[in-house]
């Protein structure tokens, strides 16, 4: 390599180290200070010696090319903070290092590999025995090896673990670390197709040697330069064009030349194959990178899908968990959340807040963490917001779902309770009354005063009453049963007219004759309309109450007064609460709302599958 060129490199990457040592990053900095000494010491020189103190000079230098590598192989493993990952990196680092020593011990002995370049004159310097020495060597380039690629496995796992500065640092570093393989490619692009062309790799040394101190340098001073995602987007995409094409080209001068023998017309075959590849390639290579740099913020049809997709094959209760994790693959970030509007907590700067909205009614919202040292882009706030609105969809039936296994939660339960309830009142009321009246039955059967007899049989007709009282009691609790024997609007009526007072009159207007309907259904009517009748009677203050029932698809109960009304939704207690939820039950609605002159409207909506009776056609006489 030209020394002038060495020499500018190395001043390079030693005023890099200066800087950083400045910014008080002391082994950062005096690594890459160490780098440009080694890189100008070694590329700089004028070649083999035939001194006998240069000799020895090259002999003991002989695996001396690792240390252009070596200084930054050491820095990528303690970038940003000057220390490894772990205890468990250290060690791996110190092992590392007693490889490269052995290395450098096992090359001095390498007597063939001194003679081929000092033109067959022998090693100045008695050194080990070749086989010990070559043990070491391969013992030592093994263990060298795995030190420089552990360096890559290591970046990757900090940037796992990372983010904010600390991520910006490393996509820096990741960024500097690019010009490592692209010049590799160049340098095996100038020996294997230009015939070893010395300007080809003197542009790949100087791309090695500037371009990883460089990059390390804007990650300890300046990481906020440009946007390093955009910056490592294209670089990639660019760099792994370059080096495609030119494999390419490479390749069919190759085949052309051995198959056709003509170089030129191989040329010219490269030149429309390489021409035809360059914009697929390009645009396949360019969605790959950006998708790996910074998710799917150029592709948002892909992340729609990938959301589609996944929601799809979730649990219907876990797709809220689903969403959020696509959300944070699609934007590459950490932490995103859905709340609901009840639960909003006060807004951080880092998090952005998009509203989930269903139909029409706001749902909640979807919170991103935003990394410290990112901002998202117009095209992420688009992606952003495309995955909201699809997001809501899928958030609502995540939360009927819920709800739906809420309210069969609360229905087993009330099932049991009732069984309970109906198990106490029959243990302990009317088994107790049944026994005793047996008992009774029996002493009457043994006396053989009538007088006594009769006395007895008395107590036994006042218990046998007390137990049917109980037993229609416990059957009135099950169903109202005025239902069956007057009908629907006529066991509403009949309620009506037990809470009808001087003060206020409580009409019923409904169909006189309804089809039968669902046992359900006209249980959860009867007690809403009583309970609302009730609640007329005890809170309104009203002097008019009307109750109405209607029969279509569904079965519609609308109780309004002309009381007082409420003062809001704080008003109201357990049974406006038993209401709605008796509706909710069946799939229907309950609504309690003030009117505009004064008073409530209790409407609800019941659903049900009736069969209504259609009137015969009419036949014509002859």
């Amino acid at each position: 390599m030209n020394p002038v060129v060495a020499f500018a490199v190395a001043a390079v990457a030693i005023t890099v180290g200066v800087l950083v040592l400045r910014a008080h990053q002391v082994r950062i900095g005096w690594l890459l200070v160490a780098h440009g000494v080694c890189f100008g010491a070694l590329l700089g020189s004028a070649g083999t010696s035939t001194s006998h103190a240069g000799m020895v000079a090259d002999q003991l230098a002989s695996g001396s090319w690792v240390f252009l590598f070596l200084w930054l192989v050491l820095i990528a493993y303690i970038v940003p903070d000057g220390h490894t990952l772990s205890p468990g990196w250290s060690r791996w680092v110190g092992l590392g290092l007693v490889g490269v020593v052995m290395f450098l011990v096992g090359s001095v002995g390498d007597s063939e590999g001194f003679r081929s370049e000092h033109h067959g004159a022998d090693p100045p310097l008695a050194w080990l025995p070749e086989p010990v020495s070559g043990v070491l060597g391969i013992v030592g380039l093994v263990g060298t090896v795995l030190l420089f690629f552990g360096a890559g496995f290591a970046v990757r796992a900090r940037l796992r673990g990372s983010s904010g500065e600390g991520r910006l640092q490393l996509l820096w570093l990741v960024w500097g670390a690019t010009s490592l393989p692209l010049a590799l490619a160049l340098t095996w692009f100038a020996y294997f197709v230009l015939d070893g062309n010395e300007l080809v790799v003197d542009v790949a040394l100087v791309l090695a040697g500037r371009g990883l101190p460089v990059g390390i340098g804007i990650a300890i001073l300046r990481h906020r330069l440009f946007d390093i995602e955009v910056v490592l987007s294209r670089t990639l995409t660019y760099g792994v064009l370059i080096v495609a094409v030119s494999a390419l080209y490479a390749l069919l001068l190759f085949l052309a030349d051995r198959v056709l023998g003509d170089s030129t017309a191989g040329g010219l075959l490269a030149v429309v194959v390489v021409a035809a590849a360059v914009h697929p390639t390009y645009a396949w290579l360019r969605r790959r990178i950006e998708r790996w740099v910074y998710g799917y913020r150029s592709d948002p049809a892909a992340a729609l899908r990938r959301l589609s997709a996944s929601v799809e094959a979730a649990e219907p209760l876990r797709v809220v968990d689903t969403i959020t994790a696509s959300v944070a693959d699609a934007l590459k970030v950490e932490h995103v959340r859905v709340e609901t509007p009840a639960g909003s907590a006060p807004k951080s700067p880092h998090e952005t807040r998009v509203p989930l909205v269903h139909r029409g009614d706001r749902i909640g919202n979807l919170v991103v963490e935003v990394p410290i040292g990112r901002t998202l882009s117009a095209a992420d706030t688009a992606l952003l917001h495309d995955l909201a609105g699809q997001a809501a969809v899928t958030v609502r039936a995540g939360q009927l779902a819920a709800e739906l296994q809420a309210s069969r939660s609360r229905i087993v339960t009330a099932r049991e309770e009732e069984r309970k309830r109906l198990r106490r009142d029959l243990h302990d009321g009317l088994g107790p009354s049944l026994a005793g009246i047996l008992l009774k039955l029996q002493a009457a059967q043994s006396r053989r005063e009538a007088s006594e007899r009769d006395a007895i049989l008395t107590e036994i007709r006042e218990e046998t009453r007390a137990a049917i009282t109980e037993v229609r009691r416990v059957v009135e609790d099950l169903r109202p049963p005025a239902i069956d024997e007057v009908g629907l609007v006529g066991a509403i009526r009949q309620r009506a007219a037990s809470l009808t007072t001087g003060r206020l009159v409580i009409e019923v207007s409904g169909p006189d004759q309804l089809p039968p309907l669902p046992a359900a259904v006209e249980v959860a009517a009867f007690r809403i309309a009583s309970e609302a009748m009730t609640n007329v009677v005890k809170h309104a203050g009203a002097s008019r109450c009307r109750v109405e029932i209607e029969l279509d698809a569904t079965l519609g109960l609308t109780v309004t007064d002309n009381g007082r009304g409420s003062s809001g939704p704080n008003g109201r207690g357990v049974g406006w609460t038993s209401m709605t939820e008796r509706a909710a039950e069946l799939g229907g609605s309950c609504t309690i709302a003030s009117r505009g002159d004064g008073g409530l409207v209790v409407r609800a909506l019941l659903p049900l599958q009736v069969s209504l009776p259609h009137e015969p056609p009419m036949e014509v006489a002859p």
